[in-house]
């Protein structure tokens, strides 16, 4: 007998989705860590990697057969605006990296230990 309780289902994270489904729940997924203020100070290299892979994703999803010509239509918009957040949210950290390196004072802080 196995000494192990079986897991509830509102513990398993797994779900079965249609393909187009899963790529939307992930790019969700991801977009909901880049938003967390709190990551992006801890781990700045990956909430640029999210953001770019956020970028691919919404690409991808605007050229998919399975979705309406709309939807594929507000997808490109946003994958345009993602593209540029991106590149924003790059140059910033570049420059926030420069300023801590210099160990000067400057416009970067980091983010809350808690939120209220």
């Amino acid at each position: 007998m196995s000494s192990q309780q079986p897991q509830h289902h509102h513990e398993i994270e797994e779900h079965e989705l249609p393909c187009i489904e899963a790529v939307l729940a992930c790019t969700f997924a991801l977009m909901t860590g880049y938003s967390q203020a709190l990551q992006a100070a801890a781990h700045p290299a990956q909430r640029l990697q999210m953001g770019r892979k956020i970028t691919r994703q919404l690409s991808l999803l605007a050229e998919h057969a399975q979705l309406s010509c709309g939807f594929r239509h507000v997808l490109a918009g946003l994958s345009q605006h993602w593209q540029l957040m991106s590149a924003c949210t790059e140059a910033a950290e570049h420059d926030c990296a420069a300023v801590r390196a210099a160990g000067a004072a400057g416009f970067c802080f980091d983010a809350p230990v808690r939120l209220q």
